[in-house]
């Protein structure tokens, strides 16, 4: 008795330190903010735009942001190496965004409607025959919205039912919760209004899941987790992040998983047992050389190359480049990047295509705060390699006044260089001694149809990504910012452009 004792007592030990030692993705923690690092990146070529993820039926599910067909991928590990595609039967994919569990069976939610469009939103109820290996479709649920249309990312099983938590639209006074009371196959399905969150109206939600057995639910955005304890109201917590495109979330055995449309996947052990206030990549700091001369951009960024310094992009491949460097009152830009597809931006009005993204700020926060600058640098289409500012309050793209641009889109060779007016970025008077910011590619999320005499560069690719960090302004050729800062007369971008 004593030995099966011992031996059982050991056998748990044993448990209990598998279970401490399963790996996540914090690699530091200090002050409540934690450093981490992706678990794992999706590796199945099928695999392009992960949007959504599950666990159900003993085995890990995601799907494809839209574009893909009617097909789930199933996987025994959440890195999906050995993934399974599977078809639903009878199912139509117009633009599939979220997976939730009902009872035994997985919610396929087609809800996604970027241009508030569509009257064919759809629910697929699917179960599983483990006996074949093959997905059924149980039900078919059309569904609607009471109050026009929506477009949705994010859905949740709560309680029994079905809620969807649209994006907020510029127009939407909330970030609404719509609850469906009972799924019936073979009639339309209205949702009810069933609460209103309190969040800022930049926040977009992109996934959702809850916690029954500690009534939790969590809301997934770009830039941060929210914990509510009910589907109404402010959160309870709020965790900061940076992920890139955060569109998949869910909570499994304890751990929450959040990954992004490149791939990327995050897992962090006992997340509501935490104290994390935020969840971030090592910052990546970047110096700013300057030099009093000014020089005229011709697209290589040669004239000013020397002194320049490298920011260094994740997954740039060989000939690719990203570098900045002050010259007189302009703070040069130039890069190479190729691209599968590329899709140019409006020279005038919002449409957003293919660009590089550069955020400035005066400190480290969410980029939506109302301070920061950011700059939308692309192709307009029409004249070529062209920049914007980007309205936060309505995602807007206006002439960047005073920037000169030059480089060209072509044989899927995207080469740059802008000369951007300091005062665009930091406004009158001095440079900063140290700023925040951002980088990232980006592209659109539907191909758009190109208004006649543009070129029609209009499918998608994959982005390129620099993670957060610092900037920090430093002496070259003798001049020094904290003395001079800028210079005292007219500056470009407040009134005339100037040499």
């Amino acid at each position: 008795m004593r030995l099966l004792t011992a031996c059982l007592l050991l056998a748990l030990a044993a448990l209990a330190v598998t279970a401490e030692d399963v790996p996540d993705s914090v690699i530091a923690v200090a002050d409540g903010r934690a450093t981490v690092k992706p678990l794992c990146t999706l590796d199945y070529r099928g695999i392009t735009r992960s949007s959504a993820l599950q666990y159900w039926q003993g085995a890990w599910w995601t799907l494809n942001d839209g574009g893909d067909g009617p097909i789930l991928y199933r996987s025994k590990t959440p890195d999906f190496v050995s993934a399974q595609p599977l078809e639903v039967p009878g199912a139509k994919c117009v633009d599939w965004e979220a997976l939730a569990v009902l009872g035994d069976d997985l919610l396929l939610c087609d809800i996604g409607d970027n241009r508030l469009e569509r009257k064919d939103l759809m629910v697929y109820r699917v179960s599983w025959d483990a006996t074949s290996a093959r997905l059924k479709t149980a039900a078919v649920y059309p569904i609607a919205w009471p109050d026009g249309r929506h477009n949705a990312e994010a859905a949740a099983v709560i309680d029994g039912k079905l809620h969807v938590f649209p994006r907020r639209g510029r127009l939407d006074a909330y970030t609404g919760v719509y609850r469906f009371n009972e799924l019936k196959e073979g009639e339309l399905n209205t949702a009810e209004l069933a609460g209103k969150l309190e969040l800022d109206e930049r926040v977009q939600i992109t996934a959702a899941d809850y916690d029954a057995a500690n009534q939790k639910l969590l809301l997934l955005s770009y830039t941060r987790l929210y914990v509510f304890t009910r589907p109404e109201g402010a959160p309870e917590r709020s965790v900061r992040i940076y992920a890139q495109r955060c569109e998949s979330l869910c909570l499994h055995e304890g751990a929450l998983f959040y990954g992004n449309e490149q791939g990327q996947l995050f897992r962090v052990n006992d997340f509501l047992d935490s104290k994390h206030e935020s969840l971030l990549p090592a910052a990546v700091n970047a110096e700013v050389p300057v030099e009093q001369q000014g020089v005229e951009p011709d697209g290589t960024g040669e004239a000013w190359q020397k002194g320049a310094f490298e920011l260094r992009l994740q997954g740039l491949g060989e000939g690719e480049f990203l570098r900045w460097k002050v010259c007189g009152a302009y703070l040069m830009v130039a890069g190479g990047m190729r691209y599968d597809v590329f899709s140019s931006s409006s020279e005038h009005g919002p449409r957003r295509g293919s660009a590089l993204v550069l955020m400035f700020s005066s400190k480290d926060g969410d980029f939506l705060e109302g301070d920061e600058t950011h700059l939308w640098l692309g192709d307009n289409g029409v004249t070529g390699v062209d920049a914007w500012t980007l309205g936060m309050q309505d995602f807007s793209l206006k002439p960047l006044k005073g920037a000169k641009a030059a480089g060209k889109v072509r044989d899927r060779y995207w080469s740059f260089e802008y000369a951007i007016p300091l005062t665009a970025i930091f406004g009158e008077g001095k440079l900063p001694e140290k700023f925040f910011r951002q980088c990232l590619g980006l592209q659109p999320e539907r191909p758009r149809r190109a208004a006649p005499g543009r070129r029609k560069l209009r499918l998608l690719g994959q982005p390129v990504h620099l993670g957060r960090g610092s900037g920090e302004v430093t002496e070259a050729r003798g001049w020094r910012p904290e003395a001079g800062g800028l210079p005292s007369r007219r500056l470009p971008g407040r009134s005339d452009p100037c040499h």
